[in-house]
């Protein structure tokens, strides 16, 4: 695990634990260091910022008023976010009473290829043929690559976030991966994207 990262986990267990010792000092800069990261995820559950920002305020809210009752030891970045997966479903839910709105509900992302994932000098067409193919996955699996690659949580904690336990998540990303070599196989002319996508895959799998 990378120092930073270490760091960064370290800095998390800090502010949850004075946090949940009432210090409101620490619970502004929770809300602060995740605000934005909530605010963004959110998005791509839902096209109302409105309603986003308000389940963003009621998780904010609730955790205050429970905070003597919450578990001491969490992955906070995790714990928030599948607090808000579920307050969105929860809040879009009583307009959709009679749909099963998880299966119902895209999940709005447009994938672009960052230099980390692509170590070469790529043309805009060779990167254009990328994107698209990522945006072609069905939603949920679309839901997992995000939170890999724009979030960077691990399976455990992608699983923690979406309700299921560790091996869906890995065979949703299983078949990710071999509906991304299909389709690119089929469609792909140029051998230095054929190498990109050996990388991705490598990526994805970590």
């Amino acid at each position: 695990m990378p120092s930073s990262e270490k760091s960064s986990l370290h800095l998390d267990q800090e502010l949850w634990s004075r946090f949940r010792g009432g210090d409101a000092g620490a619970f502004s800069d929770l809300m602060r260091r995740y605000s934005r990261l909530l605010f963004r995820y959110g998005s791509r559950l839902s096209p109302n910022s409105d309603l986003v920002k308000d389940c963003i305020q009621d998780i904010y809210f609730d955790l205050w008023e429970h905070r003597a009752t919450i578990r001491e030891t969490v992955s906070v970045k995790p714990y928030l976010f599948k607090a808000l997966r579920l307050r969105i479903f929860r809040e879009q839910g009583k307009w959709n009473r009679y749909e099963n709105l998880e299966d119902e509900m895209p999940f709005s992302v447009e994938f672009s290829v960052e230099n980390q994932l692509i170590e070469m000098q790529e043309t805009e067409d060779m990167k254009e043929k990328l994107q698209k193919l990522l945006n072609t996955l069905p939603k949920r699996q679309k839901e997992i690559l995000y939170l890999k690659f724009y979030e960077e949580l691990n399976h455990d904690d992608i699983a923690k976030v979406m309700n299921m336990n560790r091996q869906s998540v890995y065979n949703l990303m299983h078949e990710a991966i071999l509906r991304l070599r299909k389709n690119w196989y089929s469609s792909c002319t140029y051998p230095a994207l054929i190498l990109a996508l050996g990388g991705i895959i490598t990526f994805i799998l970590h």
